[in-house]
Parts: structure tokens; C-alpha cells; sequence
């Protein structure tokens, strides 16, 4: 099922390190996700997951493997029916002493995938974690 009108590709890195995932919060939404973007004209998965990286927080990341892909029909804020693809990368964090949030990100949090399902985080990222980590 394709959604009528918007149709946005996200990507973004999942940071897994020592039991917990790294997620942040923005002005736009009120609960955390993953840190992702939408993917430019032009850019690849890869490159756009790298980008967001380092524009969100200041992290460089290596690519580890492609976790499972996710689709939304209706954003998950607004609930504006539209179609999103969700592709996101398991990564290592590289310099883990220098990343800070970068507005409009407002917080980083990391998060026990353990304990996810207690967290204010958004439907995706649970499910991603209950799949892939659990």
C-alpha cells in the first residue's frame, strides 16, 4: 500500500555500544528515534547515514550492516498520511567523547534495548530493536 502524495527515504545510523542504543530528540517530535535524515538527490543510503551522523551530533561512524527496513504510512507526529521508507545502518560509533547534540537535535540519550519498551521513543524504533536485538 503506497500512500497518495508525500513519499520520503530516510536513513540513519543505529549506534549500539555496550547493551544500549544511541537516540536523540528534536524540536519537531516529542518522544526520541533513531538520528536519520532524508536522503538527498543524488546521495547514497550510506552516504546520507554518514551525513546525518555528523550533522546531528558530530559522529563519525563506520557502517557495520544494513538492519531491517521499515515503511510508515503516516508520519508519526502529525499523522499526516504520507509514505516513509526507513533504511537504517547498525554502526560504531568512532569518537564517542565528542558527539553533542547539534540543533536542531536538542538531547542524545542512550537507551538499554533491554528496557526500550519502557522509553519515549518512537513505534519504530521499538519494533527495529525488538527485531534486530532481542
Amino acid at each position: 500500500m503506497v500512500s497518495e502524495g508525500k513519499f520520503i527515504v530516510v536513513s540513519g545510523p543505529v549506534i549500539f555500544r555496550d547493551g544500549k542504543i544511541l537516540v536523540s530528540k528534536d524540536s519537531k517530535d516529542d518522544f526520541y528515534k533513531f538520528i536519520g535524515g532524508t536522503v538527498k538527490e543524488g546521495e547514497s543510503l550510506e552516504e546520507a547515514c554518514k551525513r546525518r551522523a555528523k550533522e546531528a551530533c558530530g559522529a563519525e561512524i563506520e557502517i557495520i550492516r544494513p538492519l531491517s527496513p521499515n515503511i510508515l504510512y503516516e508520519n508519526p507526529q502529525t499523522k499526516e498520511k504520507m509514505t516513509i521508507i526507513l533504511i537504517n545502518y547498525l554502526a560504531e560509533l568512532k569518537n564517542p567523547g565528542e558527539i553533542k547534540p547539534i540543533p536542531p537535535e536538542q538531547d542524545l540519550k542512550w537507551v538499554s534495548v533491554k528496557e526500550i519498551k519502557k522509553e519515549n521513543v518512537s513505534p519504530n524504533v521499538k519494533a527495529l530493536v525488538e527485531k534486530e536485538f532481542q
